[in-house]
């Protein structure tokens, strides 16, 4: 992963909170769908969070909508394991090192994964 990558991702955690941060966020999760050239992650804000029901990712009160952040396959790999790897990298990494990374993690829970697939929960606030 390029600190490059690192970077624009950040760039855009930081815009989408800073437009959404006031909303009363419980959890927060990173959806990943699979296009042909790329995969795409949006970021939707949550109002539960329950480790036993991942349907928790679908009570959105936010969602950066079509304003989605690409992982070209090119640059991440064409399986869906590496855009999900990658993905979570990247989230990872935010959560340590972001502008906003404490206020992700005074939700509840982070996680990140494919609208049609199990989530990895990348943070859970104990």
């Amino acid at each position: 992963m390029t600190s490059e990558l690192l970077l624009q991702f950040n760039a855009w955690v930081d815009r989408l909170l800073i437009e959404f941060g006031s909303a009363p966020v419980v959890a927060y999760n990173f959806n990943l769908y699979e296009h042909e050239e790329e995969f795409a992650i949006q970021l939707v804000g949550t109002g539960s969070f329950d480790l036993s029901d991942e349907d928790w990712a679908c009570n959105e009160i936010f969602s950066s909508g079509e304003d989605l952040f690409y992982l070209l396959h090119t640059v991440v790999g064409h399986r869906w394991q590496n855009g999900l790897e990658t993905a979570n990298s990247l989230v990872k990494n935010y959560l340590q090192h972001g502008k906003h990374g404490t206020l992700m993690k005074a939700a509840r829970g982070v996680g990140v994964g494919f609208v049609s697939g199990d989530i990895d929960l990348v943070y859970i606030n104990r």
